[in-house]
């Protein structure tokens, strides 16, 4: 190659390193100018784009909040629920006032129809009717028994604990602790919650203080013996005074229902069911209480009215004692006022062999009725209504029961101040001075408590002989186990 030919060819190549350079610094510049970038992308709508993004889940959140079965709030619109209870004169006028304050306030539209049935042997009855025509209510009035019975022939009693521990439409936890233990576990059976324990009653004696005292009697009795006593002293008064009507009157007035001789049983030391929870009465805790009430009677100390709820007897001097629930406490202050009589009167225990004297505790709940998710919901939600300490403490007011939940009690207090006979109702209840004892909760006791009452009615009678009642007993047993085996 010849020098001139070279140096073309460095020329060349010197051009082409320039041309090179020129473009390496101008892509340089580029990057220069678009290094910003990243922060006009920071201040892009990005974010707007993520919102977006994120809508779905808002909708969810908006979604319309279901209870149990998938029922949401709009669904209630409508519902019509159909409601079967046992209450009547004042107290079921009160009833129905609270139904109709909830139909006008409830915020879902829920109307909730009250029917009377009667009393509880009725409302059993017309349930198991209901049961074979399919013709139910969604709630019902019932004892602990009476709901496993009705459970047991048709599956028709809702599990409430689904209801009760809903996170939209249940009871929270501070809610379910404010119920008094005793009552919220008394309608749990295997698990299952069968009811709702709006009130709670005990069986006690009516006491006439006033009376008492008249007879030399300065408090009320808490033995057998000491109210054999009083009671055979009222007799003995009315047999001895100027009118002659009152004859035979004065003591107790015999009250043969299963509540009231199961107390009896209790306050002589016995029992009815064994640690098994199979009943047993052929007992000598049985035979002897039986012995004594055959006693009170034959000595005509006890006596029987025609009248079924005996107020207006114990009202008059016609009794010194009678068995009532704390439930009674209306109507038999109606009957005082009635009468014109101001004696002072009180509730007092079962005297008892055992040095505390005993209180039969039982009462109602309301119990669901399986329907359609809707009327089951609806149901539930009226019934939480009525048990709110507000409610349950206007209930209390009219019907006389306990409350089952402590926060329910401070709303008593003007109550309590002006219904003494409640308030010892109360006090005795809550005294550790005192036996606080429940009936069977056995699907069989409905069955098995008439046996007991009509067993029992047996000794009030002249030509019954005291040595018979181990018989009795051995008989009453035997049909008590031929019930629980029907029932199981």
């Amino acid at each position: 190659m010849s020098k001139g030919s070279w140096r073309w060819m460095l020329a060349l190549l010197a051009l082409a390193t320039l041309i090179l350079g020129l473009a390496a610094c101008g892509g340089q510049a580029e990057e220069a100018t678009e290094a910003p970038q990243p922060e006009a992308a920071t201040e892009a709508p990005q974010p707007e784009a993520a919102t977006e993004e994120a809508q779905p889940e808002t909708a969810t959140e908006e979604a319309p909040v279901t209870g149990p079965g998938g029922v949401t709030a709009e669904d209630l619109q409508g519902v019509t629920v159909e409601f079967w209870h046992v209450w009547s004169r004042s107290v079921g006028d009160e009833l129905q006032r609270l139904v109709d304050e909830f139909n006008a306030t409830n915020e879902w539209g829920i109307t909730v129809e009250a029917i009377n049935q009667g009393g509880y042997g009725e409302m059993f009855d017309k349930m198991n009717a209901a049961i074979n025509s399919g013709e139910l209510p969604d709630i019902v009035v019932g004892y602990q028994n009476q709901m496993m019975a009705w459970d047991l022939a048709g599956d028709i009693i809702v599990d409430m604990n689904e209801y009760v521990n809903d996170p939209v439409f249940g009871l929270s936890e501070e809610e379910q602790a404010d119920f008094y233990p005793v009552f919220w576990e008394q309608d749990v059976v295997d698990g299952k919650r069968l009811g709702m324990p709006v009130q709670r009653s005990g069986q006690y004696m009516f006491y006439n203080v006033t009376w008492a005292k008249e007879l030399g009697f300065d408090s009320p009795p808490t033995t057998p013996e000491e109210f054999y006593e009083q009671a055979c002293a009222a007799y003995q008064a009315n047999l001895n005074d100027d009118n002659p009507d009152n004859d035979g009157t004065g003591g107790w007035v015999v009250n043969s229902g299963a509540s009231a001789i199961v107390g009896w049983i209790w306050a002589f030391g016995g029992d009815v069911v064994d640690e098994n929870g199979m009943y047993k009465f052929n007992t000598p805790e049985a035979e002897e209480a039986l012995r004594y009430l055959k006693k009170l009677y034959d000595d005509g100390c006890a006596w029987i009215s025609e009248s079924r709820y005996p107020n207006p007897e114990f009202a008059t001097r016609q009794a010194l004692f009678t068995t009532s629930s704390q439930a009674g406490i209306p109507y038999q202050l109606k009957a005082f006022e009635d009468s014109g009589v101001t004696d002072e009167w009180t509730l007092i225990p079962f005297p008892a062999t055992t040095g505390k004297p005993v209180i039969n505790v039982y009462g109602p709940s309301f119990a669901m009725v399986r329907s359609t998710p809707e009327e089951q919901l609806a149901a539930w939600l009226f019934i939480k209504w009525f048990v709110s300490p507000e409610n349950q403490a206007k209930w209390i007011e009219v019907s006389g029961y306990f409350p089952t939940r402590q926060s329910t009690e401070p709303l008593l207090e003007d109550y309590k101040a002006s219904n003494p006979q409640w308030a010892a109702a109360v006090n005795w209840f809550q005294s550790d001075e005192t036996m606080k004892k429940f009936e069977p909760r056995d699907a069989s006791w409905s069955a098995v408590r008439s046996a007991v009452g009509e067993h029992a009615s047996r000794i009030f009678q002249p030509d019954f002989n005291a040595d018979d009642i181990p018989a009795l007993l051995e008989e009453l047993q035997s049909v008590a186990e031929e019930l629980y085996a029907e029932y199981h």
